[in-house]
Order: C-alpha cells, then sequence, then structure tokens
C-alpha cells in the first residue's frame, strides 16, 4: 500500500491540517513524502499574488491611455471637419455676394455702367460686407476701370498677367485665387473672388474683382480650441499658405504643394496620417480635408511626440510601481517563511519516519518543543486515519465516481433541454402562455407581455382568471368576451378574436388553446396567441387597390380605347385638327395613368422603406413657386389666389428639392380641387432652432373632426362620391406623410367643415454643419 500525506497551513488561523491518501497495488508498508523549500515556495507565492493584480492596473491604464488617445485623434478630426466647414461657409458666402454684384452689373444697361455707377455698386458692397481689402471692375481688356474708392490712383493698372485673370477668362465662372500681391492688394499677401460681366448679348464683358484680406480668415482659423502643440493650415489650390502659423511662409507666399499631404488630400479627398513636413523637421499626426466646391485644403497638425508622452508616461510609472511591489513581496515572503520553517522540517522528519513503516505512537522528539498543538494531535490521528482508509477509500471512491457522472450527466441533459426549449419560445413571433394546474401563469414569453402590455414581473404568477380578465378588456365587443371564455371550457380549441391596443389601432388575433398532458397526466393548460393583423391589412390592401384600379384605370382606357378606334376606322377621313386633338386626349389619359403608376410607386416604397430623399439647402420661396409653376392646368383653369407672406427672416431648410415641391403641389391641388369658391390660398411660416414650420391655409369645403385622425393613412378618402368626382386616389396625403417622415419632419391638419383646412409642415432648417446629400 502507497500512501501519501498532504499537509496544508492556514495562514489566517495559524493551523496546520493534513490528510492521507493510498492507492491499492504497490508494496505495503511504503511511504512517500514529497520534500520542498517552505521559503521558496512561500516567497514565489507572494511576489506572484502582488503580480496579477499590479499588472492588471498596469494593463487597464494602459488601455485607458490608449483610449484617450483616440479620443484625442477623433477630436483632432472633427475639428478639422469643423475648419473646413467653417472657411468653405466663409469663402462661399464671400463668393455668393460678389457674383450678386456681377449679376446686378450684368442686368444693367450701359448707361449704369459709368465709372460713377460701378464706383457707387462697388462702395455699397465694401461698406455692407467685410472682409474685403479692395472691390474692382475690370474691362474687356484686363484693366482696372473702376474702384470702390472715389480715388483715381489704380484706374488703368493692367491685371493681365495675374493668376485670377487667366482663370476667369478660361472658366467663364467665379474662381477664387492663389495668393498674390499688388496695388490692388495693397501690396500684401491677399486672395481675390473674380466673377465674370456678361452684355446684354451674352458675351463677356471684363470682371468684378474683390480682393480678400487674410486677417479675418486668420481671426477665422483661430477661434478654434486645438490643443497643446496642435496647429492649423489652410492652403490656396496652388498649395500656398493662406493661413500657416509661421507668418513668414503666409508673407512669402510659399509653395507647400509638394507636401506629402497636400498630395494625399488631392487624392483621398479627407482623412488623417502621419507626415514629416518641410517646415518641421519631426513627424506629425495630421489630419486633412479638401473643399471640393473651392479646391482648398485644411489640415490639423499635431506633434507625435505629444500624441505618444502620455501613454510613454504611464507605462514608466506601471513599470516601476512592479519592480518596487516585487522587492517588497519577495522581503516579506522570505520574512515569513524563516518563521514557519522549524516546524514544517519537524513534521517532514514524523512522516519520513511514517513512509518507513513505523507505526509508533511520536515521541517528544518527533515534534519539536514549542511546535504548534496542531501537530500534536495530526500525529496522534496518523495511525487510525490510515486504518480507515484502507478499509473505506475504495468503495467510497468507486460510489463518489460513479454518483457525480450520472449527477453531471443528467444536469448537463436537464439544462441543455431548457436552454433549447427557452431559445425557441422566446424567438416565436406568436404569444405564448402556460398555465399550471393551480391555475397560476408558470410561463409566458416576452412576445406575450408585448402583445398585451402586461409588464414581464406582474405576468410571472399571474392568475389565469386575472390574466383573461386583462384581455377581455382589450377586446372590441362583448361577442368576442363570450368567445374568449370557452377557451378554458375544451382541452382544445381554436378562436379569432380583435385586440385593441393602447395606440387605438386594433389586432386581429388567432388563438389556439390546449391542455398540456403526457401518459394521461395533465400538466396544465397553453394558450398560443398569433397576430394575424399584417394579413389582414395586406387582404384589405389588396381590396382597395383592385378596386382602386377597376374605377381609376377604366375612365382614361376607355377614351384611349374610343380615340384609337375613331382614328383606326378606314371608312372615314378625319381632320387633321381633329386627329391631333384625338391624340391629344390619348396623350392626357396616359398622362393620368402614368400619375396614378408613379403614387403606387411612391406608396410602395414608402411602406418598404426604401423611400431616398437628396437633401440640400433650399429657399422655400424658390420651392413654393416651382411648385405653383407645376400645377396642371385644370387647376390653374380655376384661377387660385396665392397670399405667399414668408418672413424676410425665413431660414434655409434642409430637404429634398423635388420632393418637397411633390408635397406642396399635392397641398396646392387639394385646395383648388375641394373648393366651392374662388380658391384662396395663403402661406405662411415662423422657425425656431431645428424646424421651419410652413402652414398652407385654403378657403375649401373644410374637413369633419372624425375623418382627420385617419387623412393621411393610404386609399382612405373622406367622401367617397366627391373623391370620385374629382378624380382622387386616397394615396397624396400618404405620400405626403411618408416624404416627410424620411425628411425627419412632420405634417398635420387643422380643419372645420365650411371654412377651410391648415395643413402644418415641420421642415428641418438648414444648419451651416449638415452633409449635403
Amino acid at each position: 500500500m502507497k500512501v501519501r500525506f498532504h499537509f496544508h497551513y492556514n495562514f489566517d488561523s495559524g493551523k496546520i491540517s493534513g490528510k492521507a491518501k493510498h492507492k491499492l497495488g504497490l508494496e505495503s508498508g511504503v511511504f512517500e513524502v514529497k520534500h520542498f523549500s517552505m521559503r521558496s515556495h512561500l516567497t514565489i507565492t507572494f511576489a506572484l499574488m502582488a503580480l496579477i493584480p499590479i499588472l492588471i492596473l498596469g494593463g487597464f491604464q494602459v488601455s485607458q491611455i490608449k483610449h484617450i488617445t483616440q479620443e484625442t485623434n477623433q477630436n483632432q478630426r472633427q475639428t478639422t471637419y469643423r475648419l473646413g466647414d467653417a472657411v468653405e461657409a466663409y469663402m462661399s458666402y464671400h463668393r455668393n455676394a460678389v457674383e450678386t454684384l456681377a449679376a446686378t452689373i450684368s442686368a444693367s444697361d450701359a448707361a449704369f455702367r459709368t465709372r460713377e455707377s460701378l464706383t457707387l455698386k462697388l462702395q455699397s458692397l465694401q461698406e455692407n460686407l467685410e472682409g474685403f481689402t479692395g472691390i474692382y471692375v475690370v474691362d474687356d481688356k484686363g484693366s482696372i476701370k473702376a474702384t470702390h474708392q472715389m480715388s483715381m490712383d489704380l484706374i488703368g493698372v493692367d491685371v493681365n498677367d495675374r493668376d485670377y485673370t487667366s482663370r476667369v477668362r478660361a472658366g467663364q465662372k467665379a474662381i477664387i485665387s492663389s495668393l498674390f500681391t499688388g496695388p490692388e492688394s495693397l501690396n500684401q499677401p491677399a486672395l481675390a473672388i473674380s466673377v465674370p460681366i456678361y452684355k446684354g448679348n451674352k458675351q463677356v464683358d471684363g470682371f468684378v474683382l474683390a480682393v480678400l484680406e487674410l486677417a479675418p480668415i486668420k481671426t477665422l482659423v483661430t477661434k478654434y480650441d486645438y490643443g497643446t502643440e496642435t496647429y492649423p493650415v489652410v492652403l490656396d489650390h496652388a498649395g500656398k499658405p493662406i493661413y500657416h502659423p509661421n507668418a513668414a511662409l503666409t508673407a512669402s507666399m510659399a509653395d507647400l504643394s509638394k507636401e506629402p499631404v497636400v498630395a494625399d488630400a488631392k487624392t483621398l479627398k479627407q482623412g488623417e496620417g502621419t507626415y514629416t513636413l518641410s517646415t518641421s523637421s519631426h513627424k506629425e499626426l495630421i489630419t486633412y480635408k479638401l473643399i471640393p466646391d473651392l479646391n482648398l485644403i485644411v489640415w490639423v497638425s499635431r506633434s507625435t511626440a505629444a500624441v505618444n508622452a502620455a501613454f510613454t508616461e504611464s507605462l514608466r510609472i506601471t513599470l516601476l510601481l512592479l519592480v518596487f511591489t516585487l522587492i517588497l513581496t519577495v522581503l516579506l515572503g522570505s520574512l515569513l517563511a524563516q518563521r514557519l520553517n522549524g516546524t514544517i522540517h519537524a513534521l517532514v522528519g514524523y512522516t519520513q519516519r511514517l513512509a518507513g513503516g513505523s507505526f509508533a505512537q511520536p515521541d517528544t522528539k518527533v515534534v519539536p518543543r514549542g511546535a504548534p498543538s496542531e501537530l500534536h494531535q495530526l500525529a496522534e490521528h496518523f495511525f487510525r486515519m490510515a486504518a480507515q482508509i484502507k478499509e473505506n477509500q475504495r468503495a467510497l471512491l468507486q460510489l463518489n465516481s460513479e454518483l457525480e457522472h450520472r449527477v453531471e450527466e443528467r444536469t448537463q441533459r436537464l439544462q441543455d433541454e431548457h436552454a433549447t426549449l427557452n431559445a425557441v419560445l422566446e424567438s416565436m413571433s406568436d404569444a405564448i402562455v402556460l398555465i399550471d394546474v393551480q391555475h397560476n401563469v408558470l410561463y409566458a414569453n416576452h412576445q406575450m407581455a408585448e402583445s398585451f402590455a402586461i409588464p414581464m414581473g406582474e405576468l410571472a404568477h399571474m392568475p389565469e382568471a386575472d390574466l383573461f380578465e386583462r384581455i377581455a378588456e382589450l377586446l372590441t365587443d362583448d361577442q368576442e368576451k363570450v368567445q374568449l371564455s370557452k377557451l378554458t371550457a375544451e382541452p382544445r380549441i381554436q378562436s379569432a378574436l380583435t385586440v385593441n391596443t393602447v395606440q387605438g389601432k386594433p389586432r386581429f388575433m388567432m388563438v389556439s388553446a390546449f391542455q398540456v398532458a403526457r401518459e394521461g397526466r395533465v400538466f396544465g393548460r397553453g394558450y398560443v396567441w398569433r397576430d394575424r393583423t399584417k394579413e389582414h391589412e395586406i387582404d384589405a390592401l389588396k381590396n382597395d387597390l383592385i378596386s382602386l384600379a377597376s374605377h381609376e384605370f377604366k375612365t382614361p382606357i376607355t377614351s384611349i380605347r374610343g380615340g384609337v378606334e375613331t382614328l383606326l376606322r378606314r371608312d372615314a377621313h378625319w381632320d387633321e385638327d381633329f386627329k391631333l386633338e384625338l391624340l391629344e386626349g390619348i396623350h392626357e389619359d396616359i398622362g393620368r395613368i402614368q400619375d396614378l403608376i408613379d403614387e403606387w410607386l411612391d406608396i410602395s416604397k414608402i411602406e418598404s422603406g426604401a423611400m431616398g430623399i437628396h437633401p440640400q439647402s433650399l429657399k422655400l420661396t424658390a420651392v413654393i413657386e416651382s411648385a405653383r409653376n407645376r400645377m396642371p392646368e385644370e387647376i390653374s383653369a380655376a384661377r387660385p389666389r396665392f397670399e405667399v407672406g414668408l418672413p424676410a427672416e425665413t431660414p434655409l431648410v434642409f430637404a429634398d428639392k423635388l420632393r418637397m415641391e411633390q408635397v406642396f403641389l399635392n397641398l396646392f391641388i387639394n385646395a383648388v380641387r375641394y373648393n366651392e369658391r374662388q380658391p384662396i390660398i395663403s402661406v405662411t411660416s415662423h422657425a425656431d432652432d431645428q424646424y421651419v414650420y410652413v402652414h398652407v391655409q385654403d378657403n375649401g369645403i373644410g374637413i369633419a373632426e372624425e375623418h382627420q385622425s385617419k387623412l393621411f393613412d393610404r386609399f382612405y378618402r373622406v367622401d367617397v362620391s366627391s373623391s370620385r368626382q374629382t378624380g382622387g386616389t386616397g394615396l397624396g396625403l400618404a405620400i405626403c406623410k411618408g416624404i416627410m417622415d424620411a425628411h425627419g419632419g412632420t405634417i398635420g391638419v387643422e380643419s372645420q367643415l365650411g371654412e377651410g383646412s391648415r395643413f402644418t409642415l415641420m421642415i428641418p432648417r438648414f444648419n451651416g454643419g449638415d452633409e449635403l446629400a
């Protein structure tokens, strides 16, 4: 018999405990004792225990520094994009002002193009818009013929050798020049905006030259907080620095177009990278953006040393802390091991004698004097423990192994079955509830809680009667409540019920009730609720579509057929005017069919979530005027009177131009069709920080209050006879609502019978930072 003795020292209580193990099949009377260095073991243990939390702390700190570095880089990117947007807005605003001035001059007669008249126009722009060093009119020969000042100093100055002169002649459109110096810029580096001027025969008659100061651009660029060791740069289209923290580069109009970041910006438009610039001796992390419309480049640069400084310092502190803690734990472990070594060595000597086959009672020399009393008690119990192990260990270990295997196998099987069943029930779209024999809820999936607005915590263990009472409150009529009560009467039954949701929209559900039983024993009852609302809506939509198609297509197709049959008659000869009249009628009917198809396609896109919009900054007055011009002839024939009263300070909106025209056109057509008087359409607006609110008021027949909540549903028409008379499909306002939803806005209505209707559109306003699609 081979016996192993294992000892354990409890550091909290100061006690030593031990146990013996043996295995059959070896020589009897042989004991093995494992020798080890307690001092070394404890020292290593303490070192490892201290090392783990330090490594965890260091790893967490490094992760935090890395996260902070990533956030700093993200902030640098966002600052770069904001800087690009600010520069683009500033330059575009001044360019638009110069274009407006050029258009005014182009539209004026020769009598108003005298030097005095031109000087007044130039002075007006110079006084009303800051940022210009000077504003001039250059004739078609390249000489300045008018300035914003009455002085004659620059009159006749030849600017043919300038970059802006050659570019505006080549492109015949507004351009922004690269940096230049000259008398027109007061011999200081500046930018120029050049916009061509046209004669009455659309021929170029010179251009307006507006010289921009660099100081306001510097103020605009430097107002942002870029952080330490971080600076911005703005380059013109030729790579010259409009702004650089090294003012000498701007003053000398240095050429930075060969910098690698400039090549990447022109290729990739925007991004980031690490570069070594000719103006700097160290690597820098640069985020850049190209402004496409202006062909300007902005970047924000930060030293890579500043990027890595926090990470390096954190790593150094962590390593110092790790070394100090290891030294301290080694010293403490060595001191504690010295105090325990004497007692442990005495115990090892005693176990060696036991391993040699000596079962004699221990004498005082086995355990040294002063050793803990637990060691003495341990020696006294060794003989009895060895005998008990010999008699009982085999049977005990065998039984224990079998039981553990069976329990583990059964437990794993039950866990797998439970997890599988729970996953299946929770993933089902049907609502499921199981009732135990005490008529309480045993299980319910989340779909059950959502379908009847009952919290899961409240649904668990709810009595069956209370559950059915809560469901009965949602049913539409008493007959269905009777059907609900029958679900508990038979072993298996089905019933169709209509349930009202908290939003007031009915849901059509099929419930199946069944007994939960096995081998003749009933464990409870189950209910499966299937939502058939979508199927019901599809049936209703199909019926509406068939009804609409049979009516709306019948009239134009009949008209087309009659016209074609008339033209195909071989026994008659028609005048060309009569043939043209028939063909125009056929063309008009085909257009009506195409409009119906377009409406169905739009409503299909809205239903599938595929309604695409391309928002841009828009003036509401232009959108409304364009919608008025698109009104059909039969609508314009009613001569509606428009009263557009938009305030002058109405902000731009951020919307899809064609889709917004479609919304206004639909509202204008309805205002005329559903009107028994001279149509009067009033358009007003107001705005807040996020939206522009447009109100379209008419003097039509009005809409009853009970119809207003369903007015934007597809195929919904207030008066069937009236709709057939006016040719409505019931899709127009549903499409309007879908368009406004796609924009992130809303549409609403207020109306009274006989007093007209007032539709309100909530349209997102344009902010300078919006990304134009």
